[in-house]
């Protein structure tokens, strides 16, 4: 059994992890907003006491239009959440064993490929530097903690977060896609999310970047294709990227972008996937909801 401390725990990931980390028998200590908003880190730090983890789940909602005041929140609630959370840990006489740091596949660029754990960062990317700055802030953490990168697909799951509005007009037999057909995108199972950050968190021999993403290189061809098979729709209609633009403005990289990334270290370290495939998501996550 171990303590575990969490930022974020209130949020759509965090309050799922919260639930999987108690069924485990972990004790878990959320760390709540209003200790970020102090000027020192004393009540954080005492906070963190004897806390065997900690994970980092911080940060504002990024699908939605990104203003230059919102780019800045997303920035604080980020970059400036994480630079408080290691300046307390490094107070800590006891250090946490593992501090596990939420990043996203953002960090990398656009390609016909997926990127393994080890590519660098994409050049001029808004994402790209918040998901470099906030990876940045968390590698100042003291050396005796063990530092994972969690950087996350986008996150799908049937009761929460964009795929519910996504797929509504698909349960009136309209499936609305958007993006390039061929473009590859990662994404993940918020079950397989929440279990893989627990099964990092008791691995001793997982250090640095870790992509959290489904296995399968996943076109949005063939993520719409399976959507329209388990909705049974009949009606398919392309929004084109001069729309999402308009309607997203920057914001709208997120889905037009296609960023690929590969789970190297948890398909090396023996991790089991519930959702491996979009088809097995579909199916599976849709009819356990409904």
């Amino acid at each position: 059994m171990m303590n575990v401390a969490i930022t974020g725990s209130g949020g759509f990931i965090g309050s799922h992890l919260v639930k999987r980390l108690k069924m485990f028998g972990h004790r878990v200590a959320p760390l709540q907003h209003y200790l970020f908003t102090q000027d020192g880190v004393d009540c954080l730090t005492q906070a963190l006491v004897g806390c065997h983890a900690v994970i980092n789940l911080a940060g504002a909602p990024i699908n939605r239009r990104w203003t230059d005041a919102y780019k800045k929140e997303l920035v604080e609630s980020r970059v400036m959440t994480t630079r408080k959370l290691v300046e307390a840990v490094n107070r800590l006489h006891e250090p946490p064993e593992v501090m596990i740091s939420a990043s996203a596949v953002g960090y990398y660029g656009p390609s016909s490929g997926c990127h393994g754990e080890q590519d660098a960062p994409e050049a001029d990317s808004f994402l790209a530097e918040l998901c470099v700055a906030w990876e940045k802030e968390a590698g100042l953490v003291n050396g005796s903690v063990r530092l994972v990168l969690t950087r996350f697909g986008v996150v799908l799951s049937p009761d929460g977060g964009a795929l519910p509005e996504m797929m509504r007009p698909a349960r009136f037999g309209v499936m609305a896609s958007a993006g390039n057909p061929d473009h590859l995108f990662s994404w993940v199972a918020l079950e397989d999310l929440v279990d893989a950050l627990v099964f990092i968190m008791g691995r001793e021999g997982i250090s640095g970047p870790v992509n959290i993403t489904a296995p399968e290189r996943t076109s949005n061809r063939e993520f719409y294709r399976a959507a329209a098979e388990h909705f049974h729709t009949r009606l398919s209609i392309h929004i084109p990227d001069a729309v999402l633009r308009l309607l997203m403005g920057e914001a709208s990289q997120v889905i037009t972008g296609g960023r690929c990334a590969l789970p190297e270290t948890l398909m090396r370290e023996g991790f089991q996937f519930q959702y491996p495939d979009i088809l097995t998501f579909f199916n599976k996550a849709f009819s356990v909801s409904s």
